[in-house]
């Protein structure tokens, strides 16, 4: 060995003044690590001194002394504490000339691990902590082995291992306690809090943490007091409690700022820049977590950075801005996906990715992606996040109108929450589970209204404390308004069930005959439905536009029902019904003696409608001549009764609906323009079945059970093949053309066993829709399929199959009146109907 090398090794081991090394130490538990780096220097320096020609220090050995091995190691932990890597590479390059060689020395090699873990490097350091700690499980085991085996697990945490991060810090924290060393003891609590908080134990992971915080203040440890307070933020807001959050958050600033702790200052800022966007503080939100992620960046911490983003994402997502936040989670993603592709950040990000495309309407793109997260959070035993992810999935499928679905993902969503004790987002999912179930009974998909409204009441009840709680007015205004809504939901509900059962009161007709409910489970019926709501409370008129058989008459009945109108006559009237000689006199009434045969007064449409609703369907065939009456009535409620010259005055709500174009009839001189515009002040412009193909296995269901009077399932009637085929028929008669396929099958399988209904435009092809195959056996049928009529006959302009069907179905087979209805004689519908070679007398089921 030269004699440089061997003054190198002795170097090594030469003692430090006891007195400045024991206060260089203290200066390091007290976090005063330049003062502690000071002291270091100052030591070293006097060692150094031994060998300067002419000084006149001389160091006597002192066995009770740390010698310069011990002040390289403590100059290590300052510079990590400090986040000066580069200082630390510098330090480790010129180990060499005090003798050390930082491979063989573990505790140096530890730090080393220690900003390899800063830097995100997980992976890296769970092999090389397992290698120290395989070599060192058997025999004695060296003090600094706990050490390893709490950065193990820090690093199998953040990789999505929870399962093995517990073991390895329960170990550590045993360990520590056996060496009384109080300092490391509190550390290894604060990660058993962390690693409880994310298996979302909170109340456990609350102990934990006050636990390592007793520990440290003891010790007078204020930055790791600051990380302490810190965390405890983050378990208040996960539980809900987001003002106790933004305390212990301000605490843990306060802290952390004293002591100048710049890592856990920029963890802090993320923590409370989420807290923020959840207390809906956006713009706020979005400063604090801007300069945290600028922070984590210039300190290249790569996880804290992936939270920012995640965070910022968020905030841009509660605001609706979907692109921008999008941006802001692939960016995350990208970082999380180079830390842990199975860890806790994946999961987290592609939850909020797959919520992002769901809510900018892509639903198919955003369930699969759910489906992902959800598979690892499930993986990873985050109930807290599975709920998340539930919530998500469940608003996807609610859009895609899955209800069933959709109603059992937010149902389990409210159990894991309920089990982890996490308030807040309990309340988020109780609102969400509410407004499912309210869509379900508007969609009519419900047996039982009032129990499904008792549990929407209860559920709702439920959010009023959390919310209250959690200090976010926001959230509190809307659950009272949920709550006001089920409130007259049951109210309304309750008296139709008493008025059904007390004989001995007297009824309105809207008492006796409440709106039905409008069959649906697809979103866009969903917003005309609530648009419909919204208008009820309105005294201006609606004008309801679609097609035939879209429901018209359904809306006007539910915007009666729902208005402050409710309990007056709602009357209906089809303008067609009604001969134009005598349409003034049945719409405004008459006195006696007004014309030949009226020997008593007769009260008018708008004397019956007084105080209520009334509807006029088909307002586009409207006499001409009349329009000028109906437009003064809805000005100022005055008209004149045939032969009367007083004035008369009556207080009506109009609503009127057509399925004819009134800017068309305008433009033709047909409809006036000045009635036009003052009808479609409030506009309902109903969608066709092809529009809404969702609806069409719902609507057969209802229609099917209300023919059988009990709950059946279309595949009771229909088979498979058929059923595919009602999707993509065009359904001309809409839903009264399903309506009449429905009751038309439950009579053919009550009178033969066997279903076959013949559907389809005249001069086209005919689609027959056929029973199940085991109900067919027995009989010689057409298959599902089309068939094509004779090529002889043609069909009269505008006269189409479903037309004539639905025709003879609403008259009761009656084809007098099914030809009234056509407006064609009963010759020209006989022809038709032989022709078709379809049976003149249906039964009504």
């Amino acid at each position: 060995m030269s004699s440089r090398a061997g003054n190198s090794c002795f170097m090594a081991q030469r003692p430090l003044p006891g007195l400045i090394f024991r206060q260089a130490v203290r200066a390091y538990e007290r976090e005063e690590y330049e003062e502690s780096l000071v002291l270091i220097g100052e030591g070293m320096d006097l060692v150094q001194g031994q060998e300067t020609p002419g000084e006149a220090v001389v160091l006597l050995p002192d066995p009770d002394s740390a010698k310069v091995c011990d002040a390289v190691v403590l100059w290590a932990n300052n510079l990590f504490q400090l986040d000066r890597f580069n200082e630390f590479e510098v330090l480790l390059a010129s180990a060499g000339r005090w003798g050390l060689v930082p491979e063989e020395m573990p505790e140096l090699d530890l730090v080393v691990l220690s900003f390899a873990f800063k830097q995100g490097k997980y992976t890296e350091v769970v092999v090389e902590t397992t290698t120290f700690i395989e070599k060192h499980r058997q025999g004695s085991l060296p003090i600094i082995l706990a050490d390893f085996l709490l950065l193990r697990s820090h690093c199998l945490s953040n990789l999505g291992e929870p399962e093995k991060a517990e073991p390895d810090a329960e170990m550590a924290y045993s360990l520590f306690r056996l060496l009384g060393n109080d300092k490391n003891c509190a550390r290894a609590a604060n990660l058993q809090g962390m690693l409880c908080g994310r298996n979302s134990h909170f109340d456990t992971a609350e102990v934990w943490f006050r636990r390592s915080f007793d520990l440290h203040q003891q010790l007078d440890m204020k930055k790791n007091m600051g990380g302490n307070r810190l965390n405890l933020g983050i378990i208040n807001y996960k539980r809900g409690d987001l003002v106790q959050a933004e305390i212990e958050f301000q605490a843990a600033q306060k802290i952390l700022t004293q002591v100048k702790a710049q890592v856990p200052l920029c963890r802090c800022a993320i923590a409370r820049g989420n807290n923020l966007r959840l207390q809906r503080n956006f713009d706020i939100a979005r400063e604090v977590l801007t300069q945290a992620y600028n922070q984590a960046n210039e300190l290249t911490l790569a996880r804290e950075e992936a939270l920012a983003l995640e965070f910022l994402g968020d905030t841009f997502k509660d605001e609706k801005k979907y692109d921008q936040a999008r941006r802001f989670y692939s960016r995350a993603l990208a970082i999380g996906n180079s830390l842990a592709p199975d860890g806790d950040i994946v999961m987290e990000v592609m939850g909020r990715q797959g919520e992002c495309l769901s809510l900018m309407g892509r639903h198919r793109e955003g369930i699969s992606v759910l489906g992902r997260a959800l598979v690892l959070a499930r993986r990873l035993g985050d109930k807290h996040e599975e709920g998340v992810v539930r919530r998500s999935l469940a608003q996807a499928m609610f859009e895609t109108s899955d209800h069933n679905q959709a109603l059992q993902h937010i149902s389990r969503a409210v159990d894991l929450f309920e089990q982890v004790g996490a308030q807040f987002d309990w309340a988020l999912a109780l609102i969400q589970q509410c407004k499912i179930q309210l869509a379900q009974i508007d969609g009519g998909m419900v047996e039982d209204t009032g129990k499904m409204l008792e549990l929407a009441w209860q559920g709702t009840l439920k959010t009023i404390d959390p919310f209250s709680i959690s200090g976010v007015d926001h959230w509190l205004v809307q659950a009272r308004a949920i709550l006001s809504d089920v409130s007259k939901r049951r109210s309304r509900w309750e008296k139709l069930q008493l008025d059904g059962w007390n004989q001995e009161i007297p009824q309105t007709s809207s008492q006796r005959q409440m709106s039905p409910p409008i069959i649906h489970v697809s979103s866009g019926m969903r917003d005309l439905i609530q648009l419909t709501d919204a208008f009820a409370d309105s005294e201006e008129p609606v004008l309801i536009t679609g097609e035939t058989g879209t429901g018209k008459e359904l809306f006007a009945r539910r915007l009666h029902d729902r208005s402050r109108r409710r309990s007056e006559e709602l009357v209906c009237v089809n303008v067609t019904a009604i001969p134009n000689s005598i349409f003034a006199r049945e719409f405004f009434g008459h006195v006696q003696g007004s014309f030949s045969g009226a020997d008593r007064d007769g009260l008018g449409l708008a004397a019956k409608a007084d105080g209520g609703t009334l509807f006029l369907d088909e307002i586009g065939e409207m006499p001409l001549e009349l329009q000028p009456q109906l437009l003064r009535l809805l000005q100022d409620g005055t008209y004149h009764a045939i032969g009367d010259p007083q004035e008369r005055r009556t207080n009506i709500r109009l609503v009127a609906a057509t399925n004819a174009n009134l800017e068309q009839l305008v433009a033709e001189g047909k409809f006036r323009a000045d009635l036009y515009y003052r009808l479609k002040i409030l506009g309902l412009k109903l969608p066709s079945i092809p529009k809404r193909r969702e609806d069409i296995q719902p609507l057969l269901k209802h229609f099917l059970s209300s023919a059988a009077g009990r709950s059946v399932e279309t595949q009771e009637f229909f088979n498979q093949e058929s059923l595919d085929q009602m999707q993509n028929y065009r359904w001309p008669g809409n839903v009264r053309e399903i309506a009449m396929v429905a009751r038309q099958a439950r009579v053919q399988m009550a009178s033969t066993g066997q279903v076959c209904v013949e559907v389809g435009e005249m001069g086209e092809d005919t689609l027959f829709f056929s029973g199940p195959q085991k109900a067919l056996s027995a009989f010689e049928l057409p298959q599902p399929g089309r068939a094509e009529h004779s090529a002889d006959f043609r069909p009269q302009a505008g006269l189409t199959r479903s037309k004539i069907m639905m025709s003879l179905d609403e008259a009761k087979g009656n084809r007098a009146e099914a030809a009234r209805i056509l407006g064609v004689s009963r010759s020209t519908l006989y022809r038709h109907l032989v022709k078709l070679g379809v049976a003149t007398k249906i039964a009504s089921g």
